[in-house]
C-alpha cells in the first residue's frame, strides 16, 4: 500500500519507518526536506522523501501528524486528500509543567476538525493513545502484548483499512465507533499521561483492551 506521511516528527517518523519495514511503500513528507530525507534513509531503500504535497499526492493512505495546522493551511492542493483514507494521530493538548492534570479535549476533536477542513477525506482517528517510543519497539516485541489502537471513523471501509495497518505493526485495532467518539478516546490519552507522569509508570505505558468469555473453557 502507498502511504504518505505528512509531517516527520516523532509519530510520523515512527509509524512511517515501521510501515516501510512491514513492506508498504512510504513517502515521508515534511516542510523541512532534510528531516524527510533523514527519515527515509533510516528506513529502507524503497522509502522516499519529499514535501508535504508530494506525500499527500503519493499515498492511498495519508498519516496527518500536523496538530493545529489544517490541510488548507499546509497543502497547496488540500483537495488531494479527497477520497483518501486520512489518519489523524493527534491528541489533546497538555501542560508539561503540570504532569497528570486533566485538560479537556478540544471540541470538536482534532480528528473532526481535520474532517471539516478536508471535505471528502475519509478521516480515521488512530494511534493517538500510543506513544512513539512504543511504536519504535517493532512488531516482534509488540505482537504478544496485544496493545490496543482505538479506531474512530464514519467510514467503515476506511476504519477497516487502518485496522489492518495497525495489525501490520503488531497492534490490535479496536473499533471505537464513529468519528465523534474521538472526543471520548482523547480522555484515554489523558489517563495514559497521568499514569506515565504522575504515577511514575514510565514512557512505555499503554493500554490493552480485552474481554473475558462468560463461558468456562
Amino acid at each position: 500500500m502507498n502511504i504518505g506521511i505528512v509531517g516527520t516528527g516523532n509519530m510520523g517518523r515512527a509509524l512511517g519507518v515501521q510501515w516501510a519495514r512491514a513492506g508498504h511503500d512510504v513517502l515521508f513528507g515534511s516542510r523541512d526536506h532534510a528531516k524527510a530525507q533523514a527519515a527515509a534513509l533510516a528506513t529502507s531503500p524503497s522509502a522516499r522523501s519529499g514535501d508535504v504535497d508530494a506525500a499527500a499526492a503519493f499515498g492511498d493512505v495519508i498519516l496527518y501528524t500536523l496538530r493545529g495546522l489544517p490541510p488548507s493551511r499546509v497543502l497547496r492542493e488540500p483537495r488531494a486528500l479527497a477520497g483518501k483514507v486520512v489518519i489523524d494521530c493527534n491528541n489533546s493538548d497538555s501542560d508539561p509543567s503540570k504532569p497528570g492534570e486533566f485538560y479537556p479535549a478540544p471540541l470538536p476533536s482534532f480528528a473532526e476538525q481535520l474532517a471539516s477542513d478536508a471535505p471528502g477525506a475519509r478521516v480515521v482517528q488512530a494511534f493517538n493513545t500510543v506513544p512513539h517510543r512504543i511504536i519504535e519497539l517493532g512488531r516482534e516485541r509488540l505482537q504478544s502484548r496485544r496493545i490496543s489502537v482505538f479506531l474512530c471513523a464514519d467510514d467503515p471501509a476506511a476504519k477497516a483499512t487502518v485496522k489492518r495497518l495497525a495489525e501490520d505493526l503488531g497492534f490490535v485495532g479496536v473499533d471505537s465507533g464513529e468519528l465523534r467518539r474521538a472526543r471520548l478516546v482523547d480522555g484515554v490519552v489523558d489517563f495514559i499521561r497521568f499514569q506515565i507522569a504522575a504515577m511514575g509508570r514510565g514512557p512505555l505505558t499503554t493500554i490493552s483492551l480485552d474481554g473475558l468469555s462468560e463461558v468456562a473453557p
